[in-house]
């Protein structure tokens, strides 16, 4: 990792202190969905592309979410994708969409980070 990239995911972390994330990674990897909130330590929601969802806790993602300790507290099988989703958006209620499908990224520069 360059230092570029690396304050880029020390940027996407800070972000995430008081606003709901996506780890583009993770969906890119085609794992799902990981949505976390609380900078360095917060909580998730993971949503497998089969539709398992796990709430939980996280600590250490520095310099970014890649890197933390996840605490599951609980968890729960969906049908498929959809359905989860619909019941991460019902946990996290309006502020989890507003995040999500605000424009207020962190802009990307120079190669690939993902």
């Amino acid at each position: 990792m360059t230092q570029q990239e690396f304050e880029y995911w020390q940027a996407v972390t800070r972000s995430s202190r008081y606003h709901w994330r996506e780890d583009t990674v993770t969906h890119l990897n085609g794992r799902g969905a990981l949505y976390y909130t609380g900078g360095e330590s917060g909580v998730y929601i993971r949503l497998t592309e089969t539709g398992h969802l796990t709430v939980g806790t996280y600590e250490g993602a520095l310099p970014h979410i890649g890197e933390a300790c996840f605490e599951k507290k609980a968890e729960h099988a969906f049908k498929n994708f959809n359905e989860g989703f619909q019941y991460a958006c019902q946990l996290g209620g309006i502020k989890f969409l507003t995040d999500l499908f605000s424009s207020d990224q962190i802009p990307r520069t120079g190669p690939s980070l993902c």
